[in-house]
């Protein structure tokens, strides 16, 4: 199965209001896969379904790859 599908799975089980940290880690992915599937989240957030929130970035050498979804 691929992560698109396993995380598109998971946030149809969310239930409404919860949020769901994903980060490149817990999926085992690089920092540019990771801000692939960012992007991929951020456009399909737009059809209403959920909502994501990136965090916002300090002055790390490098962002965090945590992206949070919550379920509407």
């Amino acid at each position: 199965m691929d992560i698109i599908q396993q995380i598109n799975q998971k946030i149809s089980a969310l239930a409404v209001g919860e949020t769901w940290k994903i980060s490149a880690k817990d999926l085992w992915l690089s920092h540019s896969d990771f801000h692939s599937i960012s992007v991929y989240l951020s456009r399909e957030s737009e059809k209403g379904q959920f909502s994501i929130n990136l965090p916002v970035q300090t002055a790390i050498p490098h962002p965090l790859d945590i992206v949070t979804v919550t379920k509407h």
